[in-house]
């Protein structure tokens, strides 16, 4: 397949950037040829074919960085195959894993703003991917949350072939 995606992101501890990577390093393994970026550093998106965007989400709420990354583009995303990406949830109790692992089954739209962009500019998808709490994290998760990495990246990388797959798709039908 051939095209040119960005992935771009934000992320406040490493985590989401972590799963951008591994969306990256799949479409790559796929065909396209992909750049990776914090949104923030996105100067332009008419070099791309697809964008997939992600944001941790922290009080329900997706990165301001993330939600300017959409506002600032929005005619231009809603050119073209774009995606979302959240990364969130956590673990650390039966019933927080029990509640985790529904909400991922349900793939829940994007959260707050960033679910009104999405539909603005007719996003093809969102999925939500658990998170990860690290000690460096202050506020609320430092005393609060349980620490623990419960992200799933045979999910990601699933997820990034399907994007892969359907833009294949679209480049096989116009073809």
């Amino acid at each position: 397949m051939n095209g040119r995606a960005l992935v771009a992101y934000a992320s406040k501890y490493g985590s989401t950037a972590e799963i951008a990577e591994a969306i990256a390093t799949t479409l790559r393994e796929e065909g396209m040829t992909t750049d990776v970026a914090l949104a923030r550093d996105v100067a332009s998106v008419g070099a791309y074919d697809v964008v997939v965007v992600g944001s941790g989400v922290y009080m329900n709420r997706w990165d301001g960085a993330a939600l300017g990354f959409l506002k600032r583009f929005e005619r231009e995303l809603a050119a073209r195959p774009t995606w979302l990406f959240s990364s969130g949830p956590t673990g650390g109790s039966k019933d927080a894993e029990v509640k985790m692992a529904a909400m991922l089954a349900a793939q829940p739209p994007a959260p707050g703003e960033a679910g009104k962009r999405a539909q603005r500019i007719g996003a093809r998808g969102h999925a939500t991917f658990a998170g990860r709490i690290v000690p460096e994290m202050g506020g609320i998760f430092a005393r609060w949350l349980p620490r623990g990495d419960w992200r799933d990246f045979d999910a990601v990388r699933s997820w990034a072939r399907r994007v892969a797959a359907d833009v294949a798709g679209e480049v096989a039908v116009g073809a």
